[in-house]
């Protein structure tokens, strides 16, 4: 009786683990297709999903976008490295459908050789990948709008990957918006040039006019120009109440800003064409309401980002470190910054430091000084006779280098209590922010002329531009992500799909600090053996002479330990990869086998749990 149980036990167990093999299979497959829109993103850093800012952005679309998604099927096969980036790529898509209300739709085409899929591939602008074969393969994306407004991604390149979602959040921000997005300008440094003193229209202005519909505004400003996405405020001087409430309102209610300031502004140029007398810009109204700490009297100096100028020492031109004249590169400019992530250097001229202190309020770093950098009187480096190698030791340092450049967020304060006298606004006055902030400060204002990144030349007759920093792409880059609101703004470098084994790599270099000392010695050995072999063959060449039996025997003698010590290195070699490979070979077996495993054990335990429970049946 009790082997019929076990056995009809037994029998009803494996029956059980069939069919929930089978039902999970239906289930996989159902869901698959019902639920693709619901996901869990386990991923320390939240690769598969989209930022809130990008779900408010796709979620209030109002116009149709369409994407076409360039994947060639043999792609993965060629680069086997890009198969977890391309999953992810193809699953960020699907996410930025599933959350647009119907407003995104997708496409992926496998744009074969020689087929209409790789004519509209090349067409579109997709880059093409050769594969080894001299097959053109596809990895890119085609984004198009009911207007026939276009923008693509030629090609997904791992490189970008952290900035995955900026790039496609950027492509929708393009697309979902009609028309240049409409910057207002306050140029306080003639960026228009001046045609009658022979200026010439600054080339970030230039730039910017190509990407962006620039409005100038002058005089006292109580309204901004229609549809403007962008304020770019460059060195302010003495701008009157009205004006300052304009940018105070502004911001209360949430507007980009790009705001220019600077201690000592070296390209101001005065009525008469002198250097003013006055060549420092400032809001203090509008930076102590809003928490911003800016001291116009001081400039940042940094040793180990200067530039090596000359300036007049005893009369004579004597070669230096510029203290206040700074190359920013590296870990100068904020790489996880989608705005900075591509660019190399930025030069700035004796910019000024920001903090702030208020609760509430958060200054984000973009560019910095190194630890060396630190703060000196602007008065004591305006001087062309200033003797900077004895400055260098007078410079105050913080806790932190100093900011030159940040993104202001959080709710700020108003600087006023009410209109300004005389004021025509028609809008409520906004006591507080009623949006997080959306501006972005930077202590230089020179920074965006010419002077500071780039240099003109003659090639064929024809006067060129040459860039040798990257100051116009911050603000290009600065005032794109801005125009696209705080979904831009928000994002950030993320980290990659590929996730190497932390564990594997500390014991790769464990195993490599136990042998590389033995494996130095053996190598050693091994090279004086070979060269006294060499040198006994070599005796026994010179004038025909014949080898003794003691140099025939040493000759052999060295030739074992040649090989004695050859083995003796493999075999050290082949001990510093055997941990490495047990691991590896024990996590890959856990990856596949583990999961699967866990789960029937804890299926058996519960059927085995619930046959124990249930009461014997009463005999007939």
């Amino acid at each position: 009786m009790t082997g019929k149980k076990s056995f009809g036990t037994g029998r009803l167990v494996l029956i059980a683990a069939v069919l929930g093999a089978l039902i999970f299979g239906c289930v996989n497959i159902v869901s698959g297709q019902l639920f693709r829109s619901a996901r869990i993103d386990l991923t320390e850093q939240h690769l598969f999903s989209l930022s809130q800012g990008t779900r408010n952005l796709i979620g209030d679309l109002n116009e149709p976008i369409r994407f076409r998604f360039f994947m060639s099927s043999g792609l993965t096969k060629e680069a086997p490295q890009l198969a977890a980036f391309a999953s992810r790529v193809r699953s960020m898509l699907d996410a930025y459908v599933a959350g647009s209300k119907g407003r995104i739709s997708l496409e992926t085409i496998d744009a074969k050789p020689y087929s209409e899929d790789e004519d509209r591939a090349v067409a579109f602008g997709i880059s093409p990948i050769r594969s080894s074969t001299g097959d053109r393969l596809f990895f890119g994306l085609a984004a198009t709008n009911s207007t026939d407004g276009k923008s693509v991604i030629a090609s997904f390149s791992p490189e970008r990957e952290a900035f995955l979602e900026y790039d496609l959040t950027r492509l929708v921000a393009e697309l979902g918006k009609r028309g240049k997005p409409v910057v207002a300008l306050f140029d306080g440094l003639g960026l228009a040039g001046n045609p009658q003193m022979g200026l010439r229209e600054a080339q970030v202005l230039t730039q910017m006019k190509q990407f962006f519909d620039v409005k100038p505004v002058e005089g006292d400003v109580e309204e901004l120009p229609d549809n403007t996405r962008v304020v770019m405020v460059v060195h302010p001087q003495h701008l009157s109440d009205k004006t300052q409430y304009t940018l105070d309102q502004w911001a209360m209610n949430g507007g980009a800003m790009l705001i220019f300031v600077d201690p000592n502004a070296e390209n101001q140029i005065g009525p008469r064409g002198a250097p003013p007398p006055d060549a420092s810009s400032d809001l203090p109204k509008l930076f102590k309401a809003w928490g911003v700490g800016y001291d116009v009297k001081k400039t940042v100096a940094d040793p180990s980002l200067a530039l090596q100028t000359e300036r007049t020492i005893d009369g004579r031109p004597t070669p230096m470190l510029n203290l206040p004249w700074l190359a920013l590169r590296n870990e100068a400019l904020r790489k996880d910054e989608a705005i900075l992530a591509q660019l190399s250097a930025i030069v700035v001229t004796t910019a000024g430091a920001f903090d702030t202190n208020k609760e509430g309020v958060t200054l984000r770093p973009l560019m910095t000084a190194s630890a060396e950098g630190g703060l000196l009187p602007v008065a004591e480096t305006k001087e062309r006779t200033a003797d900077m190698r004895k400055l260098a030791g007078e410079i105050e340092k913080g806790k932190t280098p100093p900011v030159i450049a940040g993104r202001l967020t959080g709710t700020l304060e108003s600087a006023f209590t009410a209109k300004p006298e005389g004021s025509t606004r028609k809008e409520e006055h906004v006591a507080k922010a009623t949006k997080p902030a959306n501006i972005i400060l930077v202590g230089d204002a020179d920074m965006v002329m010419d002077r500071n990144w780039v240099q003109r030349r003659n090639l064929l007759g024809t006067e060129v531009a040459q860039a040798f920093a990257n100051n116009g792409d911050f603000v290009i880059n600065a005032i794109e992500q801005m125009s696209g609101g705080v979904a831009l703004s928000d994002l950030r470098g993320r980290g990659v799909s590929w996730r190497p084994f932390e564990r594997i790599q500390h014991m790769e270099a464990e195993a490599s600090r136990r042998y590389s000392a033995k494996e130095q010695q053996l190598q050693a050995r091994l090279k004086e053996a070979e060269t006294k072999l060499q040198e006994l063959g070599r005796g026994g060449q010179q004038g025909n002479e014949v080898l003794t039996p003691q140099q025939i025997e040493t000759i052999e003698k060295f030739k074992t330990e040649v090989l004695a010590t050859r083995e003796e290195l493999r075999a050290t070699q082949f001990a510093l990869r055997s941990d490495v490979d047990r691991l590896k070979s024990s996590l890959t077996a856990l990856n596949v086998a583990g999961v699967p495993i866990v789960a029937g054990l804890i299926a058996l335990f519960f059927a085995l749990r619930r046959t124990r429970r249930e009461p014997p049946k009463p005999s007939a």
